[in-house]
């Protein structure tokens, strides 16, 4: 039985009441890195860091149902399938902004995103702070995390240019008050895996680890539906006709 989030007030330093991360528990090691809701069907995750950088289409309105095996489920329903993974840390959440969005709906996604963080952090997960958002929302994003953190991931979308991406790093410097960051770039170009190896980031190749996966994922799906369909329109043989055909 999956337990709801607790419905309580974490400590905020900010006028908005967006929960506070907890500096001890910043992210360390990146784990090998697993995307949580995609192509995924089993709920071990030891070992391993849990990324939220899923398609949108996984997502519901409501707040962010998750395909679990044949299921949908809500993070913010239940999130205990998160600590209880056995994963030891995790990217935040990534609740969709853009820049059309008013102002109140952009920190009620980064709010929801920074409660979840600090709820992980309370059962003992170190946290990525998750730095793709629209950037109108890049300052607002920052609410709730504590001046010389360090650890924070993005993720390069077909549009982002090598200057946002450094743009996303000079922001995370600023914040942690040294160059000296951890930051994880999820991306598919080979031009960003480049600058993240002269800027001595971290990269990870979705192509790898997640993408591929769900295209042999719909391949083989796609494979059991084209022999539905030729069991279906074949006429049915007896090994006498099929011998005389």
């Amino acid at each position: 039985m999956s337990n709801p989030l607790p419905d309580c007030i974490f400590p905020s330093s900010n006028a908005e009441g967006i929960a506070d991360l907890i500096p001890s528990m910043e992210g360390d090691f990146l784990d090998y890195p697993l995307a949580y809701g995609s192509v995924r069907r089993a709920g071990d995750y030891r070992g391993r860091t849990i990324e939220f950088y899923v398609d949108d289409w996984r997502f519901n309105s409501l707040g962010n149902a998750v395909l679990y095996g044949d299921h949908f489920w809500k993070l913010w329903e239940r999130p205990d399938r998160v600590w209880k993974s056995g994963a030891p840390s995790f990217v935040e959440v990534n609740f969709s902004t853009s820049n059309a969005q008013p102002r109140w709906r952009a920190l009620e996604q980064i709010g929801k995103k920074r409660y979840l963080s600090r709820y992980f952090q309370e059962r003992g997960m170190r946290c990525w702070v998750d730095l793709n958002v629209a950037p109108r929302w890049w300052d607002e994003n920052l609410l709730g995390i504590p001046l010389g953190w360090k650890a924070y991931a993005t993720r390069v979308h077909k549009n982002d240019t090598l200057d946002s991406i450094a743009d996303q790093a000079s922001l995370a410097e600023s914040q942690a008050g040294t160059d000296a960051i951890k930051f994880v770039v999820f991306g598919h170009r080979k031009e960003i895996e480049a600058l993240c190896q002269r800027q001595g980031w971290i990269y990870v190749d979705e192509q790898t680890t997640t993408w591929q996966k769900r295209v042999s994922h719909k391949a083989e799906k796609m494979m059991t539906l084209q022999s539905i369909l030729v069991e279906e329109i074949m006429p049915k043989q007896t090994l006498e006709d099929w011998i005389h055909a």
